[in-house]
């Protein structure tokens, strides 16, 4: 399961800014779009009115104008304005400019009929000119441009000339007509902007209307690849999951038949170990899948602060044993980033380092490097690099998918179930660092990533304990536990239950079993106990922490070991700040069995000098 980053959505401004680009450059190409059939039908009636005062008035005038409205005509049909694609709001405005120049040519040419047409001598031709400038005023004047600059620039070019002639030369009715003339451009001025912000607004519309239907359309395949990867994912698991569970009954299978015949101790004992293998498989696997479950879900807030990586490195090493990892980083690293988040980071590429280096060292290393734009200014390159298989160029894009293993075709379940590196790639996108891989084949591999450095003089945080770590009391873990030792077991899981209480009987250890908070409350000798396992996933109106705190009340010198297949941090921080003991499921009998000693310790006497 992949998921999906989450990005900053852009400011209200930039989005309204690119509305408006978009609705802008939409009015553009309505306005160049062809129009055939009307300027065939437009130059028809340009012709019947030059035809018109040829005849009335002046022949070579109304020729000179025909030829004029030929010109733009022809210019507009046959040589239409090249828009630029894609757009820009530099070329938008360009073009904008353009298309105004052309439609003013285009209105102008028209317009000049009423110098060229104007008859001085003729107040009824007069009259009649202006008429028909006005008409075509306003039957064109929404076919001219949907730019709103455009068209208000045409409608003046066509009228004003009639306007400013009849204004001059003109008898007294057309100067009555062109001062209607000057209220028509004004009224003309005021119906365009008006029709033009309606269209703006239908285009808006639209718009939207379209980018929903593509967010839609992109939600819906980005859902349907989410589900495929779902799938994919969970039938990995069902396939890693069902191994180790077909080894255990296999398994117990034998131990049965082997137990029923009689066989050496040293083959039951294999058996029993091949069980402790698979479920140390089985509780591996299932620990990643709930890591990657807690990730996907943010369950864990990030917390930057200051970290000190030279410690936390050299912890890491010291953690992995046997001197296979060496580290080398400056004292002085200190980065700005999520120190329980970085640990996991770590511990899984170490991990993977380790698993794929059957020979040789591993070498965690880290080196400053410059970040230009940062608070700082620096960065801490962090390197885990290991000598093993490495990894072949055309295999590394994928080593960072769930249940990839490259060097692992057969699926040994020993070395792992391809998901450290698919934790790894969800841990750094919400780091928002980016983990680069450099290998070749027998030579090794190369993880690196870069962190923020932290401010001078921040104070570093200590290095973060291992995100789930088993409690660990200083009882010797040799000694033996004492007969009859009272232990509160609270358990709903009736299996569970069962198998602690055979495991405690075996130790000689006496278990009281309940299934809730209340009945063991309610029932149980409370005073009698050396110690108390709690479950913290319990029915009924307490669960496990709080039966916890109630015990502890009632007998503060009481050992309590919170049981959860779920350890979270917080978790682990309530049971060390409480005294308490925190274990995960499946528990593992070495540390229930050191949970018992500390509470027989506790519960001895002080010996007498």
């Amino acid at each position: 399961m992949t998921p999906t980053p989450a990005s900053a959505a852009p400011p209200a401004d930039a989005r309204d800014g690119d509305h408006r680009f978009a609705i802008q450059c939409e009015v553009l190409r309505l306005s160049i779009r062809p129009l055939g059939p009307v300027l065939l039908v437009q130059y028809l009636l340009n012709c019947g009115v030059a035809a018109l005062f040829a005849w009335q008035f002046s022949p070579v005038r109304a020729l000179v104008w025909l030829a004029l409205v030929t010109g733009v005509t022809v210019m507009r049909g046959f040589f239409p304005q090249r828009l630029p694609e894609p757009f820009t709001p530099t070329n938008l405005r360009e073009a904008q400019r353009q298309h105004t120049l052309r439609t003013a040519i285009w209105e102008l040419a028209h317009g000049l009929a009423g110098v060229l047409l104007f008859n001085p001598e003729r107040p009824d031709l007069q009259l009649l000119l202006g008429l028909i400038l006005m008409g075509m005023t306003l039957s064109s004047a929404f076919s001219v441009s949907f730019y709103t600059p455009a068209t208000q620039l045409a409608i003046t070019l066509l009228l004003a000339p009639v306007i400013v002639t009849g204004l001059w030369l003109g008898a007294p009715v057309m100067m009555a007509v062109a001062v209607i003339g000057i209220g028509l451009t004004a009224m003309m001025w005021k119906l365009v902007a008006d029709h033009s912000r309606q269209l703006e607004e239908n285009i808006g519309l639209r718009l939207n209307e379209r980018t929903l239907r593509e967010q839609a359309l992109a939600g819906l395949r980005a859902s349907e690849q989410a589900q495929a990867e779902r799938l994919r994912f969970f039938s990995a698991a069902n396939h890693d999951l069902r191994q180790p569970v077909m080894a255990i009954g296999l398994q117990a299978e034998v131990l049965r038949q082997q137990l029923q015949h009689g066989t050496d101790s040293a083959a039951v004992q294999h058996t029993v170990a091949s069980l402790s293998r698979a479920q140390q498989a089985l509780e591996g696997l299932t620990n990643q899948l709930l890591e990657i479950g807690r990730i996907e879900a943010a369950v864990d807030p990030l917390r930057p602060a200051a970290v000190a990586l030279a410690p936390l490195l050299n912890e890491l090493a010291r953690q992995a044993g046997e001197g296979r990892v060496a580290v080398r980083c400056p004292t002085e690293a200190v980065a700005w980033t999520d120190a329980v988040a970085l640990r996991r980071v770590l511990s899984n590429l170490l991990d993977n380092a380790l698993k794929f280096t059957p020979r040789g060292r591993v070498l965690l290393a880290v080196r400053a490097r410059r970040r230009p734009g940062t608070d700082t200014g620096r960065a801490w390159r962090v390197e885990v690099r290991d000598s093993g298989i490495g990894i072949a160029a055309e295999s590394q894009t994928r080593v960072f998918d769930d249940f990839e293993q490259v060097g692992n075709v057969e699926r040994n379940l020993q070395h792992g179930h391809g998901l450290g590196l698919a934790i790894v790639r969800r841990l750094a996108g919400q780091l928002g660092i980016e983990v680069a891989l450099r290998s070749a084949p027998g030579k090794g591999s190369v993880f690196s990533f870069e962190l923020p450095a932290a401010r001078p003089g921040a104070a570093a945080v200590p290095a973060p304990a291992p995100s789930v770590a088993l409690d660990e009391p200083d009882a010797d873990a040799d000694a033996e536990l004492r007969p009859g030792l009272a232990v509160l077991v609270v358990e709903d899981n009736i299996v569970v239950a069962d198998s602690l209480s055979a495991l405690l009987r075996h130790w000689h250890v006496a278990p009281r079993i309940y299934a809730s908070a209340a009945e063991a409350l309610a029932l149980a000798d409370l005073d009698a106990l050396d110690a108390a396992l709690c479950d913290i996933r319990l029915p009924g109106a307490f669960n496990g922490i709080a039966l916890a705190e109630r015990l502890a009340q009632r007998k503060p010198t009481l050992t309590i070991a919170l049981i959860s297949a779920d350890i979270t941090e917080a978790t682990q921080q309530l049971a060390a700040t409480r005294g308490w003991h925190a274990l995960r499921k499946p528990v593992q009998p070495d540390a229930l069995r050191r949970v018992l000693l500390r509470a027989q310790q506790q519960q001895q006497p002080p010996s007498s000098p």
